[in-house]
This record gives structure tokens, C-alpha cells and sequence, in this order.
């Protein structure tokens, strides 16, 4: 599995209009420039958005995607509800930050 490949590949996909329109149409023919494991090409060709989080897709990338092929609403509604809880190597927002002690941050500063 390469992070970078199926990061590389969602960004190939909805920067270029006439590939989004070709995935929007379910033609995954952009997905052979890939080294994609089976996991990630089935992932990204059933639009599962709640998995593609967890192969770790950066957040900007995965909403990005998700633009282009649904209303933005959609993403709110469906994905991030599902992705809560789950670990993304980019994204920690749905883990809570212990706040460190004054005495750590004091000795930071000195």
C-alpha cells in the first residue's frame, strides 16, 4: 500500500475536469497510472469514503473528491459521522489534546 499513490491518485482525479467526469461515469480507466492494492482501487471506485479516510487520504484531498462527485452537504451528512473514532495519519481533530501543564509549557519557553 502507498499513502502517496492513492493520495496522488484522488488529486489526479478531481483537478482535471474531464477525469472527473470520466469517474462520475464510473470509467476508472485514470486508475491504471496507480500502484493501487486492490483495497484502494475497490475503496476508491465504490466512493467509500469512511475507508479511503482510513487507508489515511488527506483530509483536503478525501473533501475534495467528494466535491466534485456529491453536494457538499453530502460529506457532512455521510462521511463524517462514519469517520469519527477512526485513525487518519493526517487528520487528529476527533482526538482530544490533553492540554499540557503550565510547568511543561514554562519550560519550553525558558
Amino acid at each position: 500500500m502507498s499513502v502517496y499513490e492513492l493520495n496522488r491518485a484522488i488529486h489526479h482525479i478531481y483537478i482535471d475536469r474531464e477525469r472527473t467526469y470520466a469517474f462520475r461515469r464510473e470509467d476508472y480507466a485514470v486508475l491504471e497510472r496507480f500502484d493501487l492494492t486492490s483495497e484502494e482501487r475497490q475503496a476508491l471506485t465504490g466512493r467509500d469514503f469512511p475507508k479511503l479516510w482510513s487507508l489515511h487520504v488527506h483530509p483536503v484531498l478525501l473533501f475534495h473528491l467528494s466535491a466534485v462527485l456529491n453536494p457538499r452537504e453530502w460529506y457532512i451528512q455521510n462521511v463524517v459521522p462514519k469517520i469519527q473514532g477512526v485513525p487518519n495519519m493526517w487528520y487528529d481533530y476527533y482526538e482530544p489534546q490533553s492540554p499540557q501543564p503550565a510547568a511543561e509549557e514554562s519550560a519550553k519557553t525558558a
